[in-house]
């Protein structure tokens, strides 16, 4: 905390999971994953429309959640013939499963304020793929541990690319895991809390 300012901004944190749960490897097909109520904020159409242009057999794409857009996404899967390419595993309240077995984490929402499933999506190694909205930009560092798009094409676009660059995934991956150890680990936040409670005291 300087003497200019008596704000510090200290960011939300997760637990960090065991070694053995974070696992770099890259599958063919591309393991895709989103993990969000079903909601118009959390915009899951934008995705299935962007996965439409992607070559069927370069990816797989699992939904976890439920909420009142559900039915009208699972609709819209059919429509597309994707039922083979997409799951909607429905609400968990582990999602450790989720973060291990898949490879990119995607988030394609209107807006956002600091989102924590960004947040365990880095501890467990993924890249991300975010809007480019609110807090999300703030965890994601561009074309460093992952992209942020603005449209159903951008999102496609980098799609296709990390399809075609496995080991960019894993290099984003990497690049994820070191921003949350840096950043947001809950023993780095509770540390920053620590710390400025001394900085008063003094």
């Amino acid at each position: 905390m300087d003497s200019t300012s008596n704000v510090k901004v200290i960011h939300n944190g997760s637990t960090t999971p065991s070694e053995q749960s974070i696992n770099y490897s890259v599958h063919m097909p591309l393991r895709l994953v989103m993990i969000a109520r079903f909601s118009p904020q959390k915009d899951q159409e934008t995705l299935i429309n962007a996965v439409t242009k992607l070559p069927k057999d370069s990816y797989k794409l699992t939904f976890v959640g439920d909420g009142g857009t559900l039915q009208t996404n699972k609709e819209l899967v059919f429509k597309y013939g994707l039922n083979h390419n997409i799951k909607f595993a429905g609400f968990k309240d582990d999602i450790s499963d989720e973060l291990i077995n898949n490879d990119v984490y995607i988030l394609s929402t209107h807006y956002e304020g600091l989102p924590i499933s960004i947040i365990e999506a880095m501890s467990y190694g993924l890249p991300i793929l975010a809007t480019n909205v609110g807090g999300n930009s703030e965890m994601l560092e561009n074309n460093i541990n992952g992209f942020l798009f603005t449209s159903k094409d951008e999102l496609a676009e980098k799609l296709n690319y990390l399809i075609n660059n496995p080991e960019t995934v894993k290099k984003m991956g990497q690049e994820s895991y070191r921003i949350f150890s840096d950043e947001y680990s809950l023993s780095q936040c509770l540390t920053k809390i620590n710390n400025s409670y001394l900085e008063l005291l003094d």
